[in-house]
């Protein structure tokens, strides 16, 4: 398996590879046919790019929407480590999920009142959320920190440093 230097570099590679084959190069050929060729061309660049991720943003809404019952807030491209799956990040006011991009199941459902602690390094947040029993950690690779670190913030409230777990949100520091 061929590792990148970043998790969206697929994405990324995708958009330059249709780009310059899609909407450069092939309407350059085309055009000496038909001009209609180099339209679709040009379609086709456009729906390989923006069309690709509309379509499955939207499908990751409706699946997430549909479980929890609630509008989202925000919703971001993400990674999921453990698993190395790909999908998005979906917050909405009282849950965070992950909505993996091509399997029906959604399988990381967190309550924002279960949220003890969320760490961000780099492109990566780690959200540890309490149990019953236990507590269990939970890191993604994200694209754009600072949204999701201001909307864990608003929803779930001020992360507790590791030695206050026991303690709860409502006691404070």
């Amino acid at each position: 398996m061929v590792r990148h230097s970043s998790p969206f570099s697929g994405r990324y590679l995708r958009y330059v590879l249709s780009i310059l084959f899609f909407a450069i190069l092939a309407p350059l050929i085309l055009w000496q046919w038909s001009p209609l060729y180099s339209v679709l061309s040009l379609l086709a660049a456009a729906a390989l790019t923006v069309g690709y991720d509309s379509v499955t943003r939207q499908i990751a809404l409706n699946k997430a929407e549909g479980m929890v019952n609630e509008k989202s807030s925000l919703i971001v491209h993400a990674v999921k480590i453990a698993s190395d799956r790909k999908g998005y990040l979906v917050i909405t006011d009282n849950f965070v999920l992950f909505v993996p991009l091509w399997k029906k199941k959604i399988k990381t459902v967190l309550e924002t009142s279960q949220i003890v602690r969320y760490e961000f390094e780099r492109q990566t947040v780690e959200i540890t959320a309490k149990f019953p029993n236990k507590h269990r950690t939970f890191q993604f690779c994200i694209g754009s920190l600072e949204r999701v670190k201001q909307e864990l913030e608003e929803k779930s409230g001020k992360s507790l440093p590791y030695k206050y777990d026991k303690m709860s949100k409502s006691e404070g520091v």
